[in-house]
């Protein structure tokens, strides 16, 4: 296994210029953002040797930089990032989705640390757990098969808690199990609405009351009602409220009804759909629109819901619109669905719930593509606040 020594700080940090601490901040950021760039690149060109050399140097900028300052005793984490990537340029292990969830990680609790040195706080990792972290980070390359996977977790569950890691999937609760689950859901969704201000009636009471049967449909859609109505009001609010809430609302609700109705083969499927698949999916926005367009109260709503998979690039469906031509309720709702995929639906790719700062990438990734460019701002602007990612 590999010896990994921390070295204690001699007041070096005392003596830095605030210029050079100014000029150290900006190298940091800047190096760091080229780290998550390049790994999410590498997702789609994982063998791309051009782009696992520049996330070395990034990464080896980000040490060196360090040093620099007086935080030589914050580098140990960052140079088993660099044993790690060693391994993965020398070909000796492949680089996959698991082992750049190893990295960002790594990065962001490199991160903590500097900013809990710069406040004079606790550091967010004692010395004992840091070494242990840092031999299971340069360790993973010596290793193979079920040990190196059992490593990869272990360290990703060290930096992030939060994570759910699966042995085996766990058992969907049944409908008829839902009544304590249904309660506990109303519950949640009437004190979002109350914090958010939203006039409820007889049709919004209804609409929420649908959550629990259609989350307990789907063992990966547990408690995503709360999460998608909490980041889309708060969106919304920060904006102005240029959608009216309560259509917003009543759309995300409603948006994925007719998933609700597909069959759970093709709903879990981890593979390629064939098109007969695709079309199926295809159609669950229409379900919810026809449902909502029943009603003239619900028009906004039900447009919402009918444009939500349109992207701003045109190559959305069902009917390919430009960006000028989706409303923005649709907008938001396109952004947080995606989000809350690639946070928590998408679970079964690797059994792994994907760390907050990679969803947070991979949308940004897709700033003025598929997502508007402004209110990708917005949301980045309510989920660093949410996650304290920002400096």
């Amino acid at each position: 296994m590999a010896n990994t020594h921390i070295n204690h700080p001699e007041n070096e940090s005392e003596f830095v210029e605030t210029e050079l601490m100014d000029d150290f901040f900006y190298d940091f950021r800047e190096a760091h953002q080229s780290c998550e760039s390049i790994l999410i690149n590498l997702e789609h060109d994982p063998s791309n040797k051009e782009l696992l050399n520049g996330l070395f140097r990034s990464i080896h900028t980000i040490k060196g930089n360090l040093v620099y300052v007086g935080f030589r005793d914050l580098t140990p984490l960052i140079q088993s990032m660099e044993d790690l990537l060693d391994a993965i340029r020398s070909e000796q292990i492949k680089y996959d989705s698991l082992l750049s969830d190893v990295i960002l990680l790594a990065m962001d609790k490199t991160k903590q640390m500097v900013q809990a040195r710069l406040a004079k706080e606790d550091a967010p990792i004692s010395e004992d757990d840091l070494i242990k972290l840092c031999q299971n980070v340069s360790s993973i390359a010596e290793v193979s098969g079920d040990t190196r996977t059992n490593y990869i977790r272990q360290a990703i569950t060290s930096m992030d808690p939060s994570t759910h890691l699966f042995d085996s999937a766990p058992p969907v609760a049944s409908i008829q199990q839902g009544s304590a689950i249904t309660e506990h859901k109303q519950h949640s969704i009437a004190e979002i609405l109350e914090r958010y201000q939203i006039e409820t009636d007889e049709d919004i009471n209804f609409f929420a009351s649908l959550s629990a049967p259609m989350e307990n449909r789907s063992l990966y859609w547990k408690g995503r009602t709360c999460r998608l109505l909490t980041l889309a009001l708060a969106m919304n609010q920060r904006a102005g409220e240029p959608v009216e809430s309560t259509q917003l609302t009543a759309a995300i609700l409603l948006h994925d009804i007719g998933m609700a109705f597909l069959p759970l083969s093709l709903l879990h499927k981890a593979g390629a759909f064939n098109e007969e698949e695709r079309n199926a999916l295809f159609r669950h926005t229409e379900s919810a629109y026809q449902l909502l367009s029943q009603s003239r109260k619900w028009e906004q709503a039900a447009t919402i819901v009918q444009q939500h998979h349109e992207k701003v690039d045109g190559s959305g469906y069902p009917k390919r619109l430009t960006g000028v031509d989706i409303c923005d309720g649709a907008k938001i709702l396109s952004i947080v669905d995606t989000f809350d995929a690639r946070s928590h639906e998408r679970a079964y790719n690797t059994r792994l719930k994907r760390p907050f700062i990679r969803a947070v990438i991979e949308v940004n990734n897709c700033k003025g593509s598929q997502f508007d460019a402004s209110w990708v701002d917005v949301f980045n602007e309510i989920t660093r606040e949410s996650n304290n990612t920002s400096w």
